[in-house]
């Protein structure tokens, strides 16, 4: 795990919670995680109070994760998992967001799982200050333990989606805590998976005024990324000209 839970407890975490919200639902894609899956997710079920549950969506994966999370199912009466038959990230995301029931969503990667992030999050959905909590890496700082090739990138597509399509914001790729009920127009109308999708996401929940407030992350990568950074990037630009063509500029 990312980060020390040790003053994080599940009265604490329930505490959080909005008044009037009966369930909270991780949603965690995964691809090719044996080697970290129980590493993450085990001591995270110690840590979830009653009203909390996990969905994980696999995606593809050819190694022993779907064993791995067959075997969770069974023990774990708060988790549940989907399976498609494509690597697919966007997609992945965009079937736990349309498979969820909790009132209160928390979008997360594997590798992250900030409960600190979850905390706050919550706490600024209770407050009634935004519909949707994006986790930023861009306002991480220190926070941000990734290697500098990684942040580069990271700047370099927010200077680009900020100036190809209005961007308002540093990150839409982070985790995220919301409403379920604020994104459910929004998700019918994205068209686009791959990376692409979390963008989407982000972008027209803003352009249709959804309340987006952002906030720091710790992150640390524990394994390397699935697709390499060569690749991901000229597909991020590609998908971000796709986005602009499809959505236009919005000031």
């Amino acid at each position: 795990m990312n980060v020390n839970t040790t003053e994080i407890t599940k009265e604490i975490l329930d505490d959080a919670v909005p008044v009037g919200v009966d369930s909270v639902e991780i949603l965690i894609p995964v691809y090719n995680e044996e080697n970290i899956l129980k590493q993450q997710l085990l001591p995270i079920f110690t840590l979830l109070p009653d009203r909390f549950s996990i969905l994980v969506v696999e995606n593809g994966s050819t190694d022993k994760t779907v064993e791995i999370l067959e075997e969770l199912s069974k023990t774990q009466s708060a988790f549940r998992y989907v399976s498609l038959q494509e690597p697919n990230y966007g997609l992945a995301m965009k079937t736990a967001l349309s498979e969820a029931n909790g009132d209160v969503l928390i979008t997360e990667d594997l590798d992250v799982l900030d409960t600190g992030f979850w905390l706050r999050g919550l706490k600024i959905l209770k407050e009634g200050e935004a519909d949707i909590i994006q986790g930023s890496k861009v306002l991480a700082g220190k926070d941000d333990q990734r290697p500098f090739i990684r942040k580069a990138a990271t700047l370099t597509l927010t200077f680009l989606l900020r100036h190809i399509l209005g961007f308002k914001g540093t990150d839409t790729h982070g985790p995220k805590v919301l409403s379920r009920m604020s994104i459910i127009d929004v998700l019918s109308k994205c068209e686009f998976e791959l990376d692409l999708f979390p963008t989407e996401l982000v972008i027209r929940a803003q352009r249709t005024g959804v309340r987006i407030r952002e906030i720091p992350i710790h992150l640390k990568e524990l394994r390397a990324t699935p697709l390499p950074l060569f690749k991901r990037v000229p597909r991020a630009l590609r998908d971000i000209m796709r986005l602009r063509k499809h959505l236009g500029k919005f000031n």
